[in-house]
Formats: C-alpha cells, structure tokens, sequence
C-alpha cells in the first residue's frame, strides 16, 4: 500500500486526506483506514449486499469545497478483494473570488483479480469557481472494474439557473492497467473555452463516462449496453470496446437521466464483473 502523509504546509480542515486499504479478512473483504484527516470522515462501510463485499460511503463532513480546499483519496485493493466505493452526495465546488483552486484527487490501485465498483456522485462547479478534480485508477489485467465519473454544468435549477458560469475547470479521468491509459479523459476549460465547451454539448448539461474493465467480458456486451443508456432527457450516448475494455459516454439535460443511464449500464455489466444484480445503493 501506498501511504501519502500530510504535508508541513497543508492547512488543517483545509486539505482533506483518506489512506484506505481492502484486504482479505474473516472470509471476506474488509477495509481499514490506514490514516485520514479533516473533513475526510471514517464511519466504516457496510454490506449491503449481505456477501464478502463491503459498500463504503466517502464523508466529506465539509458540505463541499471553499476557495484553495483540497481533498485527497488514495486506496489500495489487495489480491482476490471486492469493494464498492461511493459518496454520501454530490462534490460541490463553490466561488472562488481570490483565484484559488479548489482540488478533488483520487488515487485507486486495484490488485490481482480484485474488483472495484467506484461510483460517486455528479460534480457541481458553481458559479465563479475554479475546479482541478483528477481520478486515477490503477489495474493488473485480472482486476475487475466498473467506475464512473459524472460532472454537471452547474447548479441548473438554481434560480435562472448558473450553467457554465464556472471561470476554470481542469477535469481528468484516468484508467490504466499494465502502465498504459485504457482511457484518459480530460476536459480543460477557461475563459472563452467555456461558452465553447456549452456548443460542443448541444444544449446538454450533465456529462459522464463510465468504464468496464474484466478478462472475461462477454461478445457484445458493449452493444447491450449501449441499447440501455438512451432515455428520456439523454442529448447523445454510445459504447465502445476495445480489448477487455468497454467505455460509455452520456450527455443529458438532467442530472436524474444521466444517472439512470449509469445504472442501467451497472446492471447491464454487473452479473458478469461481480456475479450477482445491479440494485440502487443505500445511502442513509
């Protein structure tokens, strides 16, 4: 496992830390809290699906990122483990009017036929924000996988509405297994590349890309899945292979299309990569 410590200059409730680690323990995985700091909060994780794998809730007990915060996640699969990662809400990144970023990171390595379910909520740029939100994640080619990575264009109801009112955006998601990307998706935005950003989704407001990873993926999943992610408010969406790998990508109007779109994508990949339903998470 990989320990990341605080640094002399991190601020405290500043910059968030969590150093996790999934192992194999009592006939089943369990994860232990090697380390975490403020806001990052550890009340343990469940079992919802009354088996060996643990679902863990991410606190961040600071409702959301202020100007210059920052919140690390870093967490380590052991060989032959099974574990869902989620949030209790979305990310939620406010004004920044003295122009300093505000930072998400994630940082997973997945072991040997281990397998992660990473499925957090949409971020939220607000208005006048500046965001740097990075996701890495790490595989051995048995690892398994389904992670997704949901970013809205704003708060979109909140009174005339604040849609792409960010001033500076630097998104990347990252999949790698044997040293090189399976998917790099990167998304870098300021000034006048914003209002271009807003062309370029065709009157969308939410995106997202979901990733499927496993040595065994059945012929033509990508095309099953690809049938289930069109709906209601979805603007555009499609699936492609390449390999043991199977990426997705949604555009919606609304936040509530693009996650059921995500969901019907988990329950159509979720029999082959953990052998058992998709059904929606318990958060309370």
């Amino acid at each position: 496992m990989a320990i990341v410590l605080p640094q002399p200059d991190w601020i405290i409730g500043k910059h968030g830390l969590m150093n996790l680690r999934a192992m194999r323990r009592n006939g089943r995985t369990e994860i232990d809290p090697h380390s975490w700091r403020i806001p990052y909060q550890w009340q343990g994780g469940h079992y919802q699906d009354n088996d060996d794998q643990p679902f863990l809730l991410l606190i961040n007990s600071g409702g959301g990122f202020v100007e210059g915060d920052v919140a690390e996640l870093h967490a380590t699969l052991d060989a032959g483990t099974r574990t869902l990662i989620t949030t209790t809400a979305a990310s939620k990144f406010y004004k920044c009017p003295d122009g300093a970023t505000s930072r998400e990171l994630v940082d997973i390595r997945v072991g040997p036929d281990a397998l992660l379910e990473y499925y957090p909520d949409e971020s939220i740029p607000f208005a006048r924000s500046r965001v740097e939100r990075r996701t890495r994640i790490e595989l051995h080619d048995s690892s398994r996988l389904f992670a997704t990575d949901m970013i809205a264009a704003g708060r979109i109801h909140y009174g005339a509405g604040e849609a792409f009112a960010f001033d500076e955006l630097f998104s990347e998601f990252e999949v790698v297994a044997k040293g090189r990307p399976l998917l790099t998706d990167r998304l870098v935005c300021e000034g006048e590349e914003v209002a271009a950003l807003a062309r370029l989704w065709d009157g969308a407001t939410h995106a997202a890309t979901v990733v499927i990873h496993a040595p065994d993926l059945p012929k033509g999943l990508e095309e099953e899945i690809e049938l289930q992610l069109s709906g209601p408010a979805v603007v555009a969406s499609g699936a492609s292979r390449s390999g043991n790998a199977i990426v997705c990508r949604i555009l919606a109007t609304e936040a509530w299309a693009c996650h059921e779109a995500i969901f019907r994508c988990w329950a159509a990949a979720r029999p082959t990569l953990a052998a058992k339903a998709a059904r929606p998470i318990r958060k309370c």
